[in-house]
């Protein structure tokens, strides 16, 4: 209980030195009379100021990074392609048919022989 009021006066006495001994006697600029230093408040817009200005930034990277990624695509693409006969015959019948689906919005059923699968298919990437 002894050390709460040791702790409680030695706050009063900090509150009390610096309302008397700084604020008091002009030692602290405060424009707006609120007891907060002027000097803490303009530290504190500045913090906004830039605050804003990297959220801003962080936008324009964040856009720039999907145009990245979109570009890698296209060399990826690029890197592997049109899709040969031989290649088309590694894929099973499952992958051959999602394949189609996903590039070409072809449905093929899975009845159909593998041969005549990769025949489609491949006619579907090599069209003119």
């Amino acid at each position: 209980m002894q050390t709460i009021w040791i702790i409680l006066a030695i706050l009063v006495i900090g509150a009390a030195i610096y309302y008397f001994g700084f604020y008091k006697q002009g030692k602290i600029n405060d424009r707006d009379g609120d007891y907060i230093p002027d000097e803490i408040e303009d530290a504190v817009e500045d913090v906004k100021k830039v605050a804003k200005t990297v959220k801003r930034r962080a936008k324009k990277v964040k856009a720039e990074l999907k145009d990245v990624a979109g570009e890698l695509q296209d060399v990826i693409q690029a890197i592997k392609g049109k899709p040969t006969k031989s290649k088309l015959n590694s894929l099973t019948k499952q992958q051959l048919i999602d394949a189609a689906k996903q590039d070409h919005g072809v449905d093929f059923d899975l009845t159909v022989k593998k041969s005549t699968l990769v025949n489609k298919v491949y006619s579907l990437y090599n069209k003119k």
